[in-house]
Parts: structure tokens; C-alpha cells; sequence
């Protein structure tokens, strides 16, 4: 597989396309028809290693859906999935998933696939059109990255005479952050994740790129001099809108970090009425989260 970059993320055979197995069957070892693949899980906590496929979710019309566990998966095929013999189905019945998901879990479909993402390397912001996996020499399914940019969406959508040998524009996971709702506060809360161990000039790109409430949280994360640095290399208007969204305490905190003359200046901006204030205008994100 080639990317537009140099981050490859392994390729031929070994690579699987999310979108390609959303829908297919899920059968039992006998060949009976449990469900079909909804989406699956990864867990973003690892504390080393690539990230793999956690769990499978499958949808069986009325009945309650499956969370399975991948030690249940006994193959991961490119038109079927079949389950290992003797998985008691309603181990894994779920009502909500949002109450079965561990802290440190999101799903690929939901908070990922079609959402925005934020390359941290290459300083852009891009929407998913497919998550890219790997297979492993130890029959699992490893998490690569994501594939960005408008060929992607004509290769998945099979547009008539589109080159689906055209290399693939990736973004590997370690480069990215998620602007889903779920995703976001995930990565805030994986010590692993790269919104913490971004310099003072990338961590002023990511907050440029995100909503006000969002890029408040990414700097309540950081420690106060890695965020100083941040919000003094960021464009002052997002700077100041930023730690105006804050609470006051840790708002201070980060300016108390700042070398003495930026602190006495950012003191005094804050200080101030916001230009703003007291005018109607609308409000709106760059993008809905979800």
C-alpha cells in the first residue's frame, strides 16, 4: 500500500477496509445466522503496543444486540464473520452501549468513520473515509490508521472509473485526534494518545483547528507550562478565547507559567471586557460533534 506521505501502514492481502465489513453476516460454528457487524471497539489505553480490535458489535434486528469479544471470532472474513463453537450468545447481550463501553473504549464506526479528524503532523483538518486495519501473524486485526481525502470517498463508494490503485492518503493513528464527542474525551483521558506530547507550536495548530469548549479541554490537560507555550504561539484572539472558556483557577494557572512580561500582558488582556460581549451573533462550531 502507498501513502501521499511517508507513513506507511503495511498493505496488500493484510490490509482490511472498515467499511467493507460493516453489514456482513455474523454466523454461528454451525453456520447459523446470529446478526451482522455493526461496528467494533478498540481500546486506546493499551499501555504499549499497536492498538487492536477489541470487540465486535452485532446487530440482530429485534433481539438486543452482541458485544462480543474478539477470543469469540473464529474467522474475520471479507464476506462473513463466524463465531468460535460454544459462545453462549446471551453472554454478550447488551441493551446500551454506552454502558458496556470500558473508559478507555470507543467504537470505530460511531466515533470515528465519516467523523472530522485532526492530523497533528501534518497541521490540517480532514474527514475519515475509511479506518484502516491490519491483519496480524497472530489472527488479529490492528488498528493503522485512518484514509483521508476525496479518492477515498470515490474508492469506497465504487465511482465507475475511478483508480482504485491510486495510493492511499493515511493518517496514522499516533498523528491524529478525534473531534467526536466520545473520541475527544478518550484521547484527553489516554495518557498515550498524541494531544499529550504535542510541542508548544503543534498544540497551538490543534487549538486553532477546534471548537472553543473543545480546545479548553485539550489545555486543562496539559501541564500549565505546556500550555503557556501553547497559548503564546497561538494566534492571540484564540488564545484569549480559549482561557476566557476556562474556569478562572486554571486559567491563572497557565498564565502564572508564562515567562514574567507575557503573564503581566496576558493579566491585562484578560482583565479587559471581551470586544464581544454584549452583542448578539451566532454561535456555531466548526463542526457538529457526535
Amino acid at each position: 500500500m502507498t501513502t501521499r506521505g511517508s507513513r506507511p501502514t503495511g498493505g496488500g492481502s493484510d490490509l482490511v477496509l472498515l467499511s467493507g465489513q460493516i453489514g456482513h453476516p455474523v454466523r454461528a460454528h454451525d453456520g447459523r445466522l446470529i446478526g451482522h457487524l455493526a461496528d467494533v471497539t478498540t481500546e486506546l489505553d493499551r499501555q504499549s503496543g499497536p492498538l487492536m480490535v477489541e470487540r465486535l458489535l452485532v446487530r440482530r434486528g429485534r433481539a438486543a444486540d452482541l458485544l462480543l469479544p474478539w477470543a469469540a471470532v473464529d474467522v474475520f472474513g471479507t464476506a462473513m464473520i463466524r463465531v468460535r463453537g460454544g459462545i453462549d450468545d446471551g453472554a454478550y447481550r447488551v441493551s446500551a452501549i454506552h454502558d458496556e463501553l470500558g473508559t478507555d473504549e470507543i467504537l470505530l464506526v460511531r466515533d470515528v468513520l465519516d467523523t472530522q479528524i485532526i492530523d497533528v503532523v501534518g497541521q490540517r483538518l480532514a474527514r475519515v473515509a475509511d479506518v484502516l486495519l491490519v491483519r496480524t501473524g497472530a489472527e488479529r486485526l490492528e488498528l493503522a490508521g485512518v484514509e483521508v481525502g476525496f479518492g477515498a470517498v470515490l474508492r469506497r463508494l465504487g465511482v465507475p472509473g475511478f483508480d482504485a490503485r491510486r495510493g492511499r492518503d493515511v493518517v496514522t493513528w499516533n498523528d491524529l485526534h478525534l473531534t467526536s464527542e466520545r473520541g475527544h474525551a478518550v484521547q484527553l483521558a489516554t495518557a498515550r494518545s498524541a494531544v499529550h506530547h504535542l510541542d508548544a507550536s503543534r498544540l497551538a495548530a490543534l487549538l486553532d483547528r477546534l471548537d472553543t469548549e473543545s480546545a479548553a479541554e485539550v489545555l486543562a490537560v496539559r501541564p500549565p507550562r505546556a500550555a503557556a507555550a501553547a497559548v503564546s504561539t497561538t494566534d492571540p484572539a484564540v488564545g484569549e478565547r480559549v482561557l476566557r472558556a476556562m474556569p478562572a483557577d486554571a486559567a491563572a494557572r497557565i498564565v502564572a507559567a508564562m515567562p514574567v512580561e507575557h503573564s503581566k500582558h496576558w493579566r491585562a488582556r484578560l482583565s479587559r471586557r471581551p470586544a464581544m460581549l454584549g452583542r448578539r451573533f451566532i454561535r456555531s462550531r466548526v463542526w457538529p460533534r457526535r
